[in-house]
């Protein structure tokens, strides 16, 4: 079930004790223009169940969504800048020019992301298997470079911790 909600009555129903908002489509409210980010600053959300959400231009700097549930969830263009995503299930997730950068995704399952064009610089990541990595940045990443191009990672253009960048493709192995 897809239904629309605004991030004002997100975070009020949050705020209200709901936690479980499956297949939501965050949209803008009606005063706000359209091409403009949707706010989600600084909020806390933790234990909110998104799984397959559309998210897509959600600003989430600074958010706390320590264990969260985002099965599936598309964060495509979304800012998760400072964010904190411990213990979370992003699984299967929809990266697509995501902002990361310094985010804590320690003990966060990233397996199977789509994470082409997303930006990882300076995040903290335990580590993932099964993604796609299409011009994604780890520069200052604090993750261990075998990771990225290992586990079934698919690798192309894609920037290491170090500031290399690993050409590919690279079919990485275990």
């Amino acid at each position: 079930m897809i239904w629309e909600i605004t991030a004002e009555e997100l975070l009020a129903r949050y705020a209200d004790g709901e936690r479980d908002f499956r297949g939501i489509e965050l949209i803008q409210s009606a005063e706000e223009p359209q091409d403009n980010m949707i706010d989600l600053r600084g909020a806390i959300l933790r234990d909110i169940n998104l799984r397959g959400a559309y998210l897509r231009q959600a600003d989430l700097t600074e958010a706390d969504l320590t264990g969260a549930d985002l099965f599936g969830v598309s964060l495509e263009s979304a800012w998760l800048k400072r964010a904190i995503v411990r213990d979370a299930n992003l699984y299967s997730a929809n990266l697509h020019w995501c902002s990361l950068h310094e985010a804590d995704l320690r003990g966060t399952n990233l397996a199977q992301m789509n994470a082409c064009g997303a930006f990882f610089c300076g995040a903290n990541i335990g580590g993932f298997e099964f993604a796609i990595l299409i011009k994604t940045n780890f520069r200052n990443a604090r993750i261990a470079p075998n990771i990225i191009w290992s586990y079934g990672n698919f690798v192309y253009d894609t920037t290491m911790p170090d500031g290399t960048i690993k050409k590919g493709p690279i079919f990485g192995e275990f």
